[in-house]
C-alpha cells in the first residue's frame, strides 16, 4: 500500500513551465504531456497557450517580469523549467539591465514560493563573465539560482540549437544560398531541441540531482556552417548549395533594415565574434554522456524540410 501511495503522489506532483511556448518550453511541455504529468504553462498569450491547455495543462497568463503571478504560477510547484525567453525588445538600449529585471523577478517569485527544484536553461559559453553577448545573462540566471537557499537546481548548458538554421530558408529561397557572420569552418555542438525537452523533463520528474549541477549538452554531432549547409542542400535537392560569410557591416546592415537598434545589434556581434574565436565553447570533451540523440538528419527530415516546403509555396 506504501508503494502505491508514493507512486499516486509521484504521478500528482505539479511541474511549472516558464516561456512554454518557445522552443525549449515547448518540447519540455509536450514531454511531460506525453508522460501524463500534470503542468502549469506560463506564457504572456493565453491563445499560443491553449493547444496545451486543450491537453489539461493549467495556464498561467504573466510577463517575466510580474513577480506577483509568476509566485502564484510556482505555488505548490515539485520542480519549475526556468529560462530567459530569447526574444529581444528589439528597440532596446540595455537588453542587460532587462534581462536582469527578470532574473531578479524570478528569483524573487522561487524563494516566495519555496520551490526546492528548478531545472535551468542555460548555454554553452554560461561559464564566461563578459564577451557574449546575451549569453551573459545566462551566466547571471546560472549565479541567481544558485543563490537561492536549499535550491536544487540543474542547469543544461546546451549548444547551439539546430533549429536556428531554419532562419537561412529565406536565404536559400530568395538568393540561393545561406550566409551569416559566422566563420565556415568553425565547429558548433548541434542539439535538437526536442533533446533537451526531453531531458530536462526527466530531469523534472525523478528530481536526480541535488545542490547545484551543470550538465553540458553538445547534441549528436559537431558540425561547421560549411557542413551543415552541406547537408541542407543535399536534402532539399540543392548540391551545389553553399555557405557565404558575411561581414559585419552586411550583418549590421540587414539587422538595421529588421529594425533592431544599434545596442542590439552589437550584443548579437559580440556573440559572433565569442563564436568565431571560441570564446564560447564547450569545457568537456564529447561524451557518451553529453552526447544527445536526435542526428541531423533526422531534424532536416523532420523539421527543416517540412518548414522548407512550407515557406517555398508561400
Amino acid at each position: 500500500m506504501l508503494f502505491l501511495e508514493e507512486q499516486i503522489m509521484e504521478v500528482q506532483a505539479m511541474h511549472v513551465i516558464t516561456g512554454a511556448t518557445g522552443r525549449t518550453g515547448s518540447a519540455v511541455t509536450n514531454y511531460l504531456l506525453d508522460h501524463r504529468q500534470p503542468i502549469r504553462v506560463i506564457g504572456r498569450n493565453l491563445e499560443r497557450l491553449m493547444p496545451f491547455v486543450l491537453k489539461g495543462a493549467e495556464p498561467i497568463v504573466s510577463e517575466p517580469t510580474n513577480v506577483k503571478r509568476l509566485i502564484k504560477a510556482f505555488s505548490e510547484a515539485e520542480a519549475v523549467y526556468v529560462m530567459l525567453q530569447p526574444n529581444y525588445i528589439i528597440t532596446s538600449n540595455d537588453f542587460l539591465s532587462y534581462q536582469k529585471r527578470v532574473i531578479s523577478t524570478i528569483v524573487s517569485a522561487l524563494e516566495q514560493a519555496e520551490v526546492k527544484n528548478v531545472v535551468s536553461l542555460s548555454s554553452w559559453g554560461a561559464d564566461k563573465e563578459k564577451g557574449t553577448g546575451p549569453v551573459t545573462g545566462l551566466h547571471l540566471l546560472e549565479q541567481g539560482l544558485n543563490q537561492i537557499e536549499q535550491l536544487n537546481v540543474l542547469h543544461l548548458r546546451a549548444g547551439y540549437f539546430m533549429e536556428n538554421l531554419l532562419s537561412q530558408i529565406k536565404n536559400i529561397l530568395l538568393h540561393d544560398v545561406a550566409r551569416g557572420p559566422f566563420l565556415p569552418d568553425v565547429q558548433f555542438p548541434m542539439i535538437s531541441t526536442r533533446d533537451i525537452g526531453r531531458i530536462a523533463g526527466e530531469a523534472m520528474i525523478k528530481r536526480n540531482y541535488q545542490g547545484q549541477q551543470i550538465r553540458e549538452l553538445h547534441g549528436s554531432c559537431d558540425l561547421s556552417m560549411n557542413e551543415a549547409v552541406e547537408l541542407i542542400g543535399k536534402a532539399i535537392d540543392k548540391p551545389k548549395l553553399s555557405y557565404i560569410q558575411t561581414t559585419e557591416e552586411e550583418a549590421r546592415r540587414e539587422l538595421r533594415m529588421h529594425g533592431y537598434s544599434e545596442h542590439i545589434i552589437d550584443l548579437v556581434l559580440e556573440t559572433t565574434r565569442a563564436l568565431n574565436t571560441k570564446h564560447i565553447r564547450m569545457l568537456e570533451q564529447r561524451s557518451f554522456e553529453n552526447t544527445t540523440p536526435t542526428s541531423f538528419e533526422t531534424f532536416l527530415n523532420e523539421v527543416f524540410i517540412p518548414q522548407y516546403e512550407k515557406e517555398a509555396v508561400i
